[in-house]
């Protein structure tokens, strides 16, 4: 009997002994739950700040870049402006010079051409005057084109003579104060010229 209350108190020994055991396993596995809950959440706040800092982080770069992007514009335009404003002096300055110097082209084109136009004229106004070598055409025919003969075989050769000579000669045909056996034939020659046209007619012969 006292082998079977024994057996029965040891039995309810180990049995409660048992249920100890259990309510512990029991206790630890919430505290392991408790601690895994707290450590996901405090995971995720760790995580959602990490998250807010980097949106921080990168609103401060992107407003920083924006800074310095617009400081570098302004430095630029403000480095830019000196050169641009002596780049349009430059320019201003030598489109002035290349005015100038149209300017004073044109007026020496006009002084040239007013030069040209008076030594047109003067020449023209030579070239109005008697014609030597039309006067001499009636000369050619027996003095040769040239001057080169002896008029009948018996004059001198005028091919040669200067101006001068030639003039005198032609002015004592017409005083009857020169010339021997040609005398009469070239005063009759000569008396109805001009001295404008005994002028040209001994400018011609002096060049023949």
């Amino acid at each position: 009997m006292n082998k079977i209350l024994l057996s029965s108190a040891a039995i309810a020994v180990l049995l409660l002994s048992g249920c100890g055991d259990d309510k512990k396993t029991q206790q630890a596995t919430a505290e392991v739950t408790t601690k895994q809950e707290t450590t996901k959440e405090v995971v995720n706040e760790a995580a959602q700040t990490v998250t807010t800092a980097a949106t921080e982080v990168s609103k401060t770069v992107e407003e920083s870049t924006n800074k310095v992007t617009e400081n570098t514009v302004q430095d630029v335009k403000e480095a830019v402006a000196p050169v641009a404003q002596e780049v349009k002096e430059t320019i201003t300055t030598q489109v002035s010079n290349v005015a100038e110097k149209v300017n004073e082209t044109q007026n020496d084109v006009k002084e040239a051409i007013s030069t040209a136009t008076n030594e047109v004229q003067e020449v023209v106004k030579v070239e109005e005057g008697p014609n030597g070598e039309l006067l001499f055409k009636a000369c050619a025919s027996c003095h040769g084109q040239k001057g080169e003969k002896e008029a009948l075989g018996k004059s001198q050769i005028i091919a040669g003579w200067d101006k001068e000579k030639t003039i005198n000669a032609l002015n004592g045909y017409k005083a009857g104060t020169y010339g021997g056996v040609m005398k009469n034939i070239m005063k009759t020659q000569i008396d109805s010229k001009t001295d404008a046209e005994i002028d040209a007619l001994a400018t011609f012969i002096s060049n023949l």
